[in-house]
């Protein structure tokens, strides 16, 4: 049943698209000439398409990734450049632009629709819309080129991170470590461990021979070796893209859909960071290598003298948590926090899915369905690494009509074997929690209008903010106590445990504040310019001299990997992260001194953030929530860095 749902999941919308995409050039074409033009005669039909052609491509994307294999990577790559294509055309379109621009100025426009013509106006002058043809021309190929570099960046980290596997035999080589991780990684004869991140992170984290540590440390930083040329190429054409349309550098193209005004503002604020954070990484890096008493400690012993130094510190043993976390027991604990915070509740429809493990639940408020939410959080070879959330459909409406919002949440957590359940780490409920965050703000959305309804609209250096919201949730004694409890015992966490949890935390968080950084930084630097792949290792060199306690080896090609800014959203965007997480820290120090669970507050987090989703600045909706500008500094408190 599953796999053939998947194969008419995917084939039919990529039968469907190139159709799709003709009927919207059509339809288009014969709206921008029609007279007396409004906001619902011209705007919102062409919303309305957006949205359709959005629902059509997202399960070739989605089971590209969940379901990665052959057929699923011709299909995602035949699509890729017919929207690619359309996107171009459209923001290209000088008719339809100034159609726009004759609703904007003829009409009394709400909040939200003046968002989404702003939005729309933006797009044009970064799709190259008044340029003459040629070099209207030579943007549309540059797009083009782009999307098909994303994507076989994309495709070449997939191939390599499955196509590796360490084979263990001798009982040696995992003395000591979990048994869960071992259960995970046995085979006939020994165990497997692989480049996908759970396995990888198992013997990096516990795996007692130091030279299968780095074994396995080269094969993941040495992955796809072809992506530096595609990155060479990346960078050339970003920045040939933004000075077509007139600004100085692909940093800029960047921020022109961003909260950021500038590319200094962004710097300034990284090294701000930096400067507060690096002596203690530095310090706590010094102790962890003395205690570890390696003479030449090296790259792949950090996450395993990491873990026993946190051990000796603390006593913690990430271990003896896992039974507590259930991954159906912490499922289910989440929807009961959301209900007492938020009023939420969750009910489950009779729908198929892409695979048996898929969860399905549809959202209900003040005893009404309002949005539907899929959740698929078990590891497994086809799907792609890494956590995050996917809109399916956007809350709008059409024709006097509500179209519901619908969300994926996908993770790569642990997997169920035989009799064994799915235990996850707590950093694994953190990760739960951060993805939920995101589906929250889309699918409670409010807003009539598609564009900027959900995460639709949200500027890319705020959209992480509810999910690093809610994350910090997750350490909660409150929150904790609803689901954590042993899966066999049904012992409930103990106050101790949730402290030393709050407490370990904090453990090397400079360390991890400055390789975010790090990468920050890199991200805004390659992009001032074009970069040779030797240029490229040398900013990044550059840059680790203060931001990389523990100097990785000649052979880490971290970039390489880097799929955030080569092959997804965040190109000299990465700072999005901590530039959101001011947001979220600053908003959740109003909850822990107010009460985790005030009423108050959460019903404003609700109202502002969650139900207007992108109808508004991003900042603009922090300020009327928290009634003030963020903090740098409260993103340091909650950090733990003094």
């Amino acid at each position: 049943m599953f796999a053939e749902y998947c194969d008419n999941m995917h084939k039919a919308a990529a039968e469907k698209l190139p159709a799709e995409i003709e009927e919207a050039k059509a339809e288009a074409e014969q709206l921008w000439l029609m007279e007396n033009k409004t906001y619902d005669n011209f705007i919102k039909p062409l919303e309305e398409r957006g949205a359709r052609l959005n629902e059509l491509f997202f399960p070739i994307s989605h089971l590209n990734s969940v379901n990665n294999d052959e057929e699923s990577q011709r299909i995602y790559a035949e699509a890729l450049p017919l929207l690619t294509d359309y996107s171009t055309w459209f923001t290209q379109h000088s008719g339809i632009m100034q159609g726009v621009k004759e609703v904007a100025i003829h009409e009394d426009l709400s909040p939200s629709r003046k968002k989404v013509i702003d939005d729309m106006l933006t797009e044009f002058r970064l799709g190259g819309v008044d340029l003459p043809e040629e070099k209207k021309k030579r943007v549309k190929d540059i797009k083009l080129r782009l999307s098909e570099l994303g994507n076989s960046f994309f495709q070449n980290l997939l191939n390599a991170t499955g196509e590796f596997e360490m084979k263990v035999t001798d009982p040696e080589n995992v003395e000591g470590m979990p048994e869960s991780e071992l259960m995970s990684a046995k085979c006939d004869d020994g165990w497997v461990f692989t480049l996908q991140m759970p396995s990888y992170l198992a013997y990096m984290t516990y795996g007692p021979n130091r030279k299968m540590r780095e074994k396995l440390y080269r094969a993941y930083t040495t992955r796809a070796p072809e992506n530096g040329d595609i990155i060479e190429e990346i960078l050339t054409l970003r920045h040939e893209l933004a000075q077509l349309i007139g600004l100085n550098d692909y940093r800029e193209f960047s921020l022109a859909t961003k909260t950021a005004e500038k590319p200094a503002d962004v710097v300034e604020f990284l090294r701000y960071l930096l400067s507060r954070s690096e002596e203690q990484a530095f310090n706590e890096a010094g102790d962890m290598v003395k205690f570890s008493g390696l003479e030449d400690f090296s790259a792949w012993d950090a996450m395993y003298w990491s873990e026993k130094y946190k051990k000796h510190l603390y006593s913690f043993d990430e271990e003896e948590y896992r039974p507590y976390f259930e991954k159906n027991n912490v499922v289910e604990g989440l929807f009961t926090f959301l209900e007492k915070l938020f009023g939420l509740g969750f009910t489950k429809p009779d729908v198929p899915v892409w695979h048996e493990n898929v969860l399905v639940y549809d959202l209900v408020r003040s005893g009404k369905p309002f949005a539907r939410l899929y959740i698929d959080l078990e590891s497994r070879k086809e799907k792609r690494d890494g956590a995050w959330m996917n809109n399916w459909q956007t809350h709008h409406t059409y024709n006097g009509e509500t179209v519901p919002a619908t969300a994926v949440v996908v993770a790569n957590f642990p997997p169920a074997k035989g009799d064994s359940p799915s235990l996850l780490r707590h950093r694994d409920v953190v990760t739960l929690f951060h993805e939920m965050g995101h589906a929250l703000q889309h699918l409670c959305s409010e807003v009539d209008e598609a564009s900027v309804s959900g995460v639709n609209g949200v500027e890319w250096d705020a959209v992480e903010f509810p999910s690093q919201f809610l994350e910090l949730f997750a350490y909660e004694e409150e929150v904790l106590r609803i689901f954590a409890r042993h899966y066999k015992t049904g012992e409930t966490i103990t106050p101790e445990m949730i402290e030393k949890l709050k407490a370990v935390r904090d453990y090397h968080s400079a360390m991890q504040m400055v390789r975010q950084i790090e990468f920050g930084l890199f991200d805004m630097a390659i992009h001032e310019k074009p970069h040779s792949q030797g240029d490229i290792q040398e900013v990044l060199d550059k840059i680790r001299e203060h931001t990389a306690p523990i100097k990785p080896p000649a052979y880490n090609k971290f970039q390489h990997g880097f799929a955030h800014i080569f092959a997804g959203g965040y190109a000299a965007g990465y700072y999005s992260y901590k530039w959101a997480e001011r947001l979220s820290a600053d908003a959740f120090l109003q909850f822990r001194k107010a009460g985790i669970m005030d009423p108050k507050l959460a019903e404003g987090y609700y109202e502002h953030i969650l139900k207007k989703g992108g109808s508004d600045n991003a900042m603009k909706l922090f300020k009327e929530f928290t009634g003030r500008e963020p903090s740098s500094d409260a993103l340091l408190e909650v950090n733990g860095i003094r």
